[in-house]
């Protein structure tokens, strides 16, 4: 018993010593063709996504995505920035939210469209699980279809972002 538990408390123990053993954040000054994703209200309320064109100890010179004029950002001026550093995808995500999401629709769908068999004494008629039976294979339907879905729609890569200590202000 002493074995299994010693077993347990290293398997939950090891991913979270791995947690902060992730890339390494990059250095100010960033380097110039670097992608960014900076928030500052120089550039509004939202974060823009563009490329780093210069970077000094204290002022940053940003290109916005579809825009040909660069904007001069002052250190005190960025809230958040962070850098591309390769793609991801969510086809993991996608999957299991399509397996709850499919299976609660198709339980749900399975069991509203159940209707008991008008048998007479002519016919053979065969309803051995009625409206349980027909709920669960709504639900197993379902979630097929569901982790399908999720996994073609969580299978679009996206940027993974990490983020950049600002200079002191």
């Amino acid at each position: 018993m002493r074995f299994i538990l010693i077993v347990s408390a290293a398997a939950l123990l090891v991913p979270s010593l791995s947690v902060g053993q992730g890339a390494p954040l990059p250095d100010w000054p960033l380097t110039p063709g670097l992608r960014v994703r900076v928030l500052s209200a120089v550039l509004g309320d939202r974060p823009q996504t563009g490329s780093v064109v210069a970077a000094t100890s204290d002022t940053l010179v940003f290109l916005p995505v579809k825009q040909s004029a660069s904007t001069a950002l002052s250190t005190p001026n960025i809230a958040r920035i962070e850098v591309a550093r390769g793609t991801h995808t969510n086809k993991l995500k996608g999957a299991l939210l399509g397996l709850f999401a499919g299976a609660a629709a198709g339980a749900i769908y399975g069991s509203a469209s159940y209707t008991p068999p008008k048998c007479d004494a002519t016919t053979w008629c065969l309803d051995i699980f009625g409206r349980q039976g027909s709920t669960v294979a709504g639900g197993v339907l379902g979630s097929l279809l569901g982790i399908l879905t999720g996994t073609i729609v969580g299978s679009r890569e996206s940027d993974t972002w990490v983020p950049v200590a600002v200079p002191a202000r």
